[in-house]
C-alpha cells in the first residue's frame, strides 16, 4: 500500500500566557493510500491539534510531516495552502455552511476559490450533491436543510474536487442516530471509491466504522 501520511516525532505546543499546553507529544503515524483510520480520544487529548496538522491548518513545533512523500513541515503557508486545497477535502461537526448560500453555492465555494470556472464548478458540485443524495433540496439554503442534510452538504462540498484524502472531524457529533448512520455510510462509500478517510471521534461506537482504529490521551498515541 502506497504511504500518503507520515509523521515522525512531531510535537505541538500552545503557549497562554504564562501556561504552556503540550498538545502532541513526538507523535509517529503512518497512513496508507485508501484507508479509513479513525482517530479516538477524550476531549483535550489531541486529536483535533493532530487533524489539524495533518490538514495543513496548522504546523508542527518539531518533529516531519509527510504528505506524498512531500515534506509540509518545510513549506511556506502559501505553498501549504496550494496543496491542501488540491488534496484534501474537510468534514466538521458543526457543518460551516454559509447562510446566504444555497447547497450548491456552498458546494460550489472552494471550486471558485481554486479558480474552478463557472460551468465546471456548477457540474462539479451538482455531481458531489447528487452522490450525497441532496439533488431535490440544491437550491435550498441551510436553514431550510435538516441538520443531517446540512451535514451531507457539507460533505459534497468536501468530495466536489475530488481530493484524496478526506479528514472528518467528528463529523456525526451534531446528528441523531439515523442521520448519523446516513453520514457515515456516505464516508464509508467514499472510501471504497479510494479516498483516504481520517476521522476524529470521541466515541467508540463510531470509530467502529473504520478500518483502523487509532487511540490518542495526552498528545500521545498509546495504540
Amino acid at each position: 500500500m502506497k504511504e500518503i501520511i507520515r509523521l515522525e516525532n512531531v510535537s505541538r505546543t500552545y503557549h497562554t500566557g504564562s501556561e504552556e499546553l503540550n498538545a502532541l507529544k513526538n507523535v509517529n503515524l503512518k497512513i496508507g493510500s485508501g484507508e479509513f483510520v479513525a482517530v479516538i480520544g477524550q476531549s483535550g487529548s489531541g486529536k483535533s491539534t493532530l487533524m489539524n496538522i495533518l490538514g495543513c491548518l496548522d504546523t508542527a513545533d518539531s518533529g516531519k510531516y509527510y504528505l506524498n512523500r512531500t515534506d509540509i513541515s518545510s513549506l511556506s503557508e502559501k505553498k501549504m495552502a496550494y496543496i491542501r486545497s488540491r488534496t484534501i477535502g474537510f468534514i466538521f461537526q458543526s457543518f460551516n455552511l454559509i447562510p446566504t448560500l444555497t447547497a450548491v453555492e456552498n458546494v460550489e465555494l472552494p471550486l471558485m476559490y481554486r479558480g474552478v470556472g463557472r460551468h465546471e464548478r456548477y457540474v462539479l458540485a451538482k455531481s458531489a450533491l447528487e452522490k450525497v443524495g441532496l439533488a431535490e433540496r440544491m437550491y435550498h439554503k441551510p436553514s431550510e436543510l435538516s441538520g443531517g442534510q446540512q451535514q451531507r452538504a457539507a460533505i459534497a462540498r468536501a468530495i466536489a474536487a475530488k481530493p484524496e484524502i478526506l479528514l472528518a472531524d467528528e463529523p456525526t457529533g451534531s446528528l441523531d442516530k439515523k442521520s448519523g448512520k446516513e453520514v457515515l455510510n456516505i464516508i464509508r462509500s467514499m472510501n471504497v471509491e479510494g479516498v483516504t478517510v481520517v476521522m476524529i471521534t470521541h466515541d467508540n461506537s463510531i470509530a467502529e466504522s473504520a478500518k483502523r482504529c487509532i487511540k490518542i490521551s495526552d498528545g500521545q498515541i498509546i495504540s
